[in-house]
């Protein structure tokens, strides 16, 4: 946690805030940089919750927090360490996308060979561009590439789960 979320987080607390909880803004250090473009940025997380008004929701990729109440913001940044290096990247792909592509099969959705072409180019097309990974030169290329592969591997590894279950 960055000095001004600590500063922003005591401010917060000592005024007794109405509020179920607060995202955060996470940035990510990758490849040597911390990235403030793609999906990966600004990653709003909801960190700072009342226990009695917030739970854990479980999926088996992405676990998040659910808050019965209104949810504020802070603006403090969150710092995040994800990967130690593109190797490892790829291994929690891997594993996120078998996750991913179990629960898609339980909510009983399928893969299309549309899913395959063209949701990797769109989610390329959205990082790199619209959510302007270009602009944190070959990290923010990496990442847009890499998030391609990962939407290509979910419905790849649905689709691969639909075969089996004929």
């Amino acid at each position: 946690m960055t000095p001004a979320l600590a500063g922003e987080i005591g401010r917060v607390l000592a005024a007794t805030p109405g509020e179920a909880g607060f995202r955060v803004p996470r940035v990510s250090f990758y490849l040597g940089r911390w990235l403030r473009s793609t999906d990966w940025y600004p990653d709003l997380q909801l960190r700072l919750y009342d226990r009695r008004r917030a739970r854990w929701e479980g999926r088996h990729v992405h676990e998040s927090v659910r808050a019965d109440g209104t949810v504020g913001r802070l603006r403090g940044e969150l710092q995040h360490y994800p990967y130690r290096d593109i190797a490892h990247h790829v291994q929690t792909i891997d594993r996120y996308t078998t996750l991913a592509a179990r629960q898609s099969a339980e909510r009983g959705r399928h893969a299309s060979v549309a899913d395959l072409l063209v949701r990797p180019p769109l989610a390329f097309a959205r990082n790199y561009l619209l959510r302007l990974g270009i602009r944190d030169g070959q990290a923010g290329l990496v990442v847009s590439l890499l998030n391609s592969y990962y939407v290509f591997l979910k419905f790849a590894k649905l689709w691969e789960l639909q075969r089996r279950s004929r």
